[in-house]
């Protein structure tokens, strides 16, 4: 499932995603609730401007929804610039990170066991 809120990136996605098992749906997923879920896995590489403004809390809603649309036991992995602040809510989401820098100054970011797992370690 591809899930995409710009109208021109969906129908480019449609001429390059040709496997038939494959869906595409127009939908601003920061808006989504639990209920469009679940899925075992979520990939993203966050959108940070609105137009030509940074605008990192975007990529924060981004992060905060795919914590409500994975399994219990769902893994996401996050693509994003260096600076870009998105540990903080990825712990607040997720019970386990992982963050990787790579050449070229951006990171992978990949975070399991989202929502009442990462809300139960918080306790402690």
């Amino acid at each position: 499932t591809l899930l995409e809120a710009d109208h021109a990136a969906l129908e480019a996605a449609r001429r390059n995603v040709t496997d038939p098992r494959a869906r595409l749906e127009w939908a601003d997923v920061t808006r989504l609730g639990r209920e469009a879920g679940p899925f075992d896995a979520v990939v993203s590489n966050p959108p940070f401007h609105a137009g030509r403004r940074a605008e990192p809390e975007l990529g924060t809603r981004f992060i905060e929804a795919a914590s409500r649309l994975l399994d219990r036991k769902g893994t996401a992995h996050f693509v994003a610039n260096r600076h870009l602040p998105y540990e903080r809510v990825l712990e607040r989401c997720f019970a386990r990170l992982e963050a990787e820098g790579r050449p070229g100054g951006y990171k992978i970011l990949t975070a399991s066991l989202p929502g009442s797992d990462a809300q139960r370690r918080h306790r402690k």
